[in-house]
């Protein structure tokens, strides 16, 4: 049974843990408009009905879990998280925190306010429900829907002074809030320099989930990323599957299968079946993971599709 310490928080609602199934560990099912479309008209996904249908092929292959890596005021939309979490039959795991700078504008309130205060917005949407307006405008009114994890972004090679200062207000609130710290590795790079600026801020290695290092395809480097006790969302899959498998299986090798999971990164139109793309975010299981149960058995891919994300997951307030 699971007790109530064993709960993941979800766009409807706080689950056990024990109910996620497989889980697509870094997606993007709505990046609906803002700057960030601006920045690159390829990453806009603004339909519901786009993203039920591109999860329906997933769903068949198992999927029973996505996190929306989508942090606040960058095209983020809660409303058709949850829209999309009924309709597809998937649990939807949100997420508060801060993007890069480049999908702000200069005098944006993530540039402008200190640490303690960009926390208490953060906490706000874990605790309370995250904003209808994605905290883009003067008002706020909080939904039934609350995030389930932080997301911040380090930059190429570690975290910048700007970046220090959001990673600051995202240790605070998973220190309250219990929640996973979901971090943007820069092309990559970068990992161990922000675990070590986590350690500094008291965040346990064991709460963060490190995205997109699958992208430096060296062995020696993830092995000092798993040795923390930090975990990986390998998320290139659908791209450059060859180099995520030779990974997983290097990690496999080296004892670190209870610190991998897996994802899409999918916020491209153009790798959307639905929208003319290809391969499909369903590609990640019928694919790579079709390919890597039958070099490592299903026990192991149970682990890294089912047991490690509940165990990263978890709320631990």
């Amino acid at each position: 049974m699971s007790g109530p310490e064993n709960q993941v928080r979800t766009v409807l609602g706080d689950v056990p843990s024990s109910e996620l199934g497989m889980c697509f560990a870094h997606e993007h099912l709505v990046i609906d408009g803002g700057v960030a479309k601006l920045v690159n008209p390829e990453i806009s996904l603004q339909r519901v009905s786009d993203a039920v249908a591109e999860l329906a092929p997933c769903v068949a292959a198992g999927l029973g879990t996505v996190v929306d890596a989508m942090p606040a005021d960058a095209g983020r939309n809660v409303a058709k998280l949850a829209e999309i979490s009924r309709r597809a039959g998937v649990h939807v795991v949100a997420a508060t925190g801060l993007h890069h700078a480049r999908y702000y504008g200069e005098r944006h309130w993530g540039e402008l306010l200190e640490p303690a205060e960009l926390a208490e917005l953060f906490l706000a949407d874990l605790t309370e429900g995250i904003d209808a307006h994605d905290l883009n405008g003067p008002v706020v009114r909080r939904t039934a829907h609350r995030a389930g994890v932080v997301k911040v972004a380090g930059s190429l090679d570690g975290p910048s002074d700007r970046d220090r200062r959001v990673f600051e207000a995202a240790a605070i609130a998973v220190a309250q809030a219990g929640t996973a710290l979901l971090t943007h590795c820069e092309a990559g790079t970068g990992g161990l320099a922000q675990l070590r600026l986590l350690e500094d801020l008291k965040v346990p290695p064991q709460r963060v989930i490190l995205s997109h290092t699958d992208k430096v395809v060296d062995r020696g480097y993830h092995r000092e990323l798993l040795a923390t006790g930090a975990y990986v969302v390998y998320d290139q899959g659908i791209r450059s599957p060859h180099d995520t498998a030779r990974l997983v299986r290097w990690m496999v090798e080296d004892g670190h299968q209870d610190q991998l999971l897996l994802g899409t990164d999918g916020a491209r139109r153009s790798l959307w079946s639905v929208l003319g793309g290809s391969p499909g975010l369903a590609a990640l299981a019928t694919g790579l993971g079709r390919r890597l149960a039958g070099e490592l058995g299903p026990a192991v891919m149970h682990r890294i599709w089912v047991a490690n994300p509940a165990a990263a997951l978890e709320l631990k307030p």
